[in-house]
């Protein structure tokens, strides 16, 4: 029996290859092959067509192949061996009818010893019978091809759904054999036909010559799309996965080709994956003719989109014969601002930054001088330099400018001979002005370069351009031209220094290789930004976490994580679902480390700071993050992650010394300081060392008299201040030459920690060091805080010159900075306290000149301060919560002086 079906089929190949098709499988009368899955699922041989899943008239067969996945492998194999290779020279392009249970994709392959050629297709379209063609004109001359392999839903392990498929044939080359697609083609309706329709569309949408071969389409053959089903009918293109939508930097604008036999709106939409859907409309005005329509959707790159729609006449219910032709459908660059000055004539008014003599002079629009390389123009810009090494140029902007479409600024310039830099600066009246600056390869030739202002592109109101010819002092002259605005061709990450602390931020931070998860990784534009992430623009990981229990997104580290003071891990996550979290600490030498948290608020994102300080002694060189650790679930389901850094662990104590680099704050940025911002931050020697303040570096702060009242410096931290419940105060060491109330400002608060406003704190010995404490006490407990802001004369600006004072040894909750000798021989009073011992509250009946009291147990670190204004006959000092045993008792005057101490007992 089976020596005659061989033989049948055989007789078979030869008679429809006469036609020029070969039929490998039809199971009319049963399968023609051996179909064998090898235990990863089930051939359930020849069933019957379903009579109702052939809308399209596909296949009209009896019987059909049948399917069924094993739900327990990714890709699940069916093969079927035929007795001798294919023949491919001719018969090499290859189709098969697919009906699926769902939206997914199948793999069709062809192997034999050492060849093999393979395509994967996307099923957008279930239930229903689809003809999938693949190109194989490269197999062309293999000789060894004898199998035919199928994998369904590749890559997806618990599917157990069953597939029909029937038809497998292979035809003739044509014209199109050997096109190699093009992902940025959706659709010629001729060799790039590589988008997948699906219903609705699919049914409405047939390839036909072109019926008007003129004007802008001379194409062959178009697409005939009938709009007969209802005012919101559409044609859709799915790519069933977000990151094989074409979608990118280049490729940000949508074309398609239209005849319209009448006019109205033309809606171009993007939707199905997880961002929002956006819509947007071209208005369709001409009739019986093809026009091209092209919608720039560049705000959507980085989001996830999985489908490309078409309404054809949209919101308006369809008349008989409402028949569009369509045709060349393809993402493409968005298409370039119109020039802002090219000189033909001239378009913006020039003129020099300042004094001509200083800063230079606008020479007017010349003939090019130079008509040859880059910029073979007419007439061109000429500037002649000035004394200032800052020398340049400025113009008003267009009405209506802005970058956010098109946030590159492209310049042609000419320089002279040794003069290679230029600057070019956008002027916001809210935001002042943002430069980038570039480097010339050469000079005396004209060269284009493009000045990437991306990291501004929420700024909304840049008026004026400003450009800066070169950085030495240089009297000659310059020409420029073609500036214009494009998309950003320059990475903006290029130049940007690797911060260590950072493992991945999904922009220009990307520091740690992703050894698994990868593949299951897309990074896209914010999807859902606000509150802890507000940025739309800011990247975000998007993971799609497979159906498993222990799938898993690792990093992989070059050398063991060093844990030694940033062991804090600050994650930002986005999940839809109270799930499980499982942060891993695992490879090098040492166990591995597991801590375990809970998603508790879900659609908002969320700051988990995990502390691995215990283990800041280990050797691991991987991070691994489970979302919804050790729970299988149905569906890959998707969660956003953002910043993934290390942290140290919270200041809990003293912050600012200078003198240690773990306690050095160098970053501070001033503000409302006229000239002065902008100014690099200053330590030095401490200029007047005492016995509050000794040797040792300090922090400089200057004030112009040009600025606010309000002037001051603020430093963004490397970890937050933490509030600790029962003192919630800081201190700080001052020197002023004049008195003063100095404000403090916790800002930048973590997870919604309200800011603290002005606090303040009298500085009344000019010329000294003196101690001062802010009182935060209205904080809430455990609150946190990334900024510390000062301000060191809240009421006044100087008079005439610059001022200059110093700050020095930032803490928090009394906390002593640096190494206190408690017991330093020092001329001092004695104090009387009473009663000694104590539990309670003790009363100093001699403060003197005392106006501050530091209680300090026997290792110098303070526990308790006391501060007052005034002469006072006692002073009452409560000990209360302190721990039993001896401490020491100091009081300081009004310079910060020690002045008097005392031993007390605490029982």
């Amino acid at each position: 029996m089976r020596q005659y079906l061989l033989s049948l089929l055989s007789l078979m190949l030869l008679t429809t290859a006469a036609f020029g098709q070969v039929y490998y499988e039809d199971f009319e009368g049963g399968a023609n092959l051996t179909w064998n899955p090898f235990g990863d699922g089930t051939f359930n041989g020849a069933v019957a067509n379903p009579a109702d899943q052939d809308p399209l008239g596909i296949n009209p067969s009896a019987e059909v192949g049948s399917y069924t996945k094993s739900g327990e492998h990714a890709y699940s194999l069916l093969i079927a061996v035929l007795d001798n290779p294919m023949d491919l020279s001719v018969n090499n392009q290859f189709s098969i009818q697919v009906n699926a249970p769902v939206a997914s994709q199948f793999i069709f392959k062809l192997e034999g010893s050492g060849e093999a050629i393979e395509r994967t297709v996307n099923i957008g379209q279930t239930n229903t019978w689809i003809d999938y063609h693949f190109d194989f004109s490269a197999a062309a001359s293999f000789t060894t091809i004898d199998k035919i392999i199928i994998f369904f839903d590749p890559g997806v392990t618990e599917s157990t759904d069953t597939y029909l498929f029937d038809n497998i044939r292979a035809s003739e080359a044509g014209a199109c054999a050997g096109t190699v697609p093009d992902p940025l083609i959706v659709d010629d309706f001729e060799c790039q036909r590589n988008g997948t329709i699906i219903i609705p569309g699919l049914l409405e949408l047939s390839p036909l010559a072109n019926p008007d071969p003129s004007g802008i389409n001379t194409s062959s053959t178009v697409g005939r799309y009938a709009d007969v089903n209802g005012p919101w009918q559409a044609l859709v293109y799915d790519w069933h996965t977000s990151n094989q939508f074409p979608l990118a930097e280049g490729a940000s604008t949508i074309n398609i080709k239209v005849w319209a036999p009448k006019t109205g709106v033309l809606k171009f939409k993007l939707e199905g994956g997880t961002s929002p859907a956006v819509e947007k409309d071209a208005m369709v005005t001409a009739t019986n003719t093809w026009v091209e329509y092209s919608m720039d959707f560049s705000d959507q790159i980085g989001a996830s989109h999985e489908k490309l729609v078409f309404f054809f006449n949209a919101g308006v219910d369809p008349e008989e014969g409402d028949i569009y032709y369509i045709d060349d459908i393809s993402f493409s660059p968005a298409p370039e601002a119109p020039a802002l000055e090219d000189f033909e004539p001239q378009k913006l008014a020039w003129e020099s930054l300042g004094s001509t003599a200083v800063f230079g002079t606008f020479n007017g629009q010349i003939a090019n001088p130079d008509a040859s390389g880059a910029n073979t123009s007419d007439n061109v810009g000429s500037y002649t330099k000035g004394s200032s090494l800052f020398g340049g140029l400025r113009a008003q902007l267009p009405p209506g400018f802005t970058i956010s479409q098109f946030p590159q600024l492209n310049l042609d310039v000419w320089a002279p001979a040794g003069q290679t830099y230029v600057a070019m600066r956008l002027f916001s009246p809210t935001e002042g002005l943002k430069e980038v600056a570039l480097d010339l390869a050469a000079s005396q030739t004209w060269e284009t370069l493009n000045f990437n202002f991306e990291a501004f592109e929420t700024i909304t109101d840049f008026e004026r351009v400003e450009i800066q010819f070169g950085n030495t002092a240089s009297s000659g002259t310059w020409y420029f031209d073609n500036l214009t605005q494009g998309q950003s061709t320059v990475d903006p990450c290029a130049d940007v220094e690797p911060i260590p602390t950072v493992v991945d931020d999904y922009d220009c931070q990307r520091n740690v290789a992703i050894l698994v998860g990868g593949d299951q990784l897309n990074v896209v534009a914010n999807p859902v930004p606000g509150g802890l992430n507000p940025d739309p623009l800011d990247k975000v990981g998007e993971y799609n976490d497979p159906t498993d229990e222990w799938s898993a997104l690792v990093y992989q580290f070059d050398e063991a994580i060093d844990l030694s003071t940033y062991n804090q891990l600050s994650v930002l996550i986005r999940s839809a679902a109270n799930v499980p979290l499982l942060f891993k600490l695992e490879g090098g030498t040492s166990p591995n480390v597991e801590v375990w948290t809970d998603v508790t608020i879900v659609d908002q994102w969320v700051r988990y700071q995990i502390d691995f300080s215990e283990h800041a002694d280990t050797d691991h060189n991987k991070l691994a993050i489970f979302f919804n650790a050790g729970v299988a679930h149905g569906t890959n389901d998707v969660y956003y992650i953002d910043d993934v850094q290390w942290r140290r662990s919270p200041y809990t104590g003293c912050i600012v010394t200078f003198d240690a680099p773990e306690l050095t704050v160098d970053n501070w940025a001033y503000f409302g300081n006229a000239e002065l911002e902008g100014t690099a931050f200053m330590m030095v020697e401490n200029p007047a060392p005492d016995a509050v303040n000794g040797l040792g570096n300090v922090g400089v702060f200057q004030e112009s008299p040009s600025g606010q009242v309000w002037a001051g410096m603020y430093a963004d931290l490397d970890a937050p201040v933490a509030m600790p419940v029962g003192n919630k105060t800081m201190t700080m060491k001052a020197w002023m030459d004049h008195p003063a109330d100095v404000v403090m400002k916790m800002e930048a608060g973590v997870d919604g920690a309200p800011g603290s406003g002005d606090v303040r704190a009298t500085y009344s010995v000019p010329n000294q060091w003196a101690e001062l404490t802010f009182d935060f006490s209205f904080l809430p407990d455990g609150a946190q805080y990334n900024r510390i802001t000062l301000i060191m004369d809240i009421d006044a600006v100087p008079e005439g010159a610059v001022r200059t004072s110093y700050f020095d040894d930032i803490a928090v909750a009394g906390a002593m900075c640096g190494t206190v000798n408690a017991f330093e021989p020092v001329n001092v009073d004695a104090l009387s306290v009473m009663p000694n011992p104590a539990s309670g509250i003790v009363t100093i009946q001699n403060p003197g000149e005392a106006r501050s009291f530091r209680v300090m147990n026997m290792l110098g670190q303070p526990v308790r301060t006391v501060q007052f204004t005034g002469d006072l006959p006692q002073v009452e000092i409560d000990l209360t919560g302190l721990e039993n045993g001896l401490y020491l008792l100091a009081g300081y005057d009004r310079s910060g002086r020690l002045v008097a101490n005392a031993k007390v007992v605490k029982q």
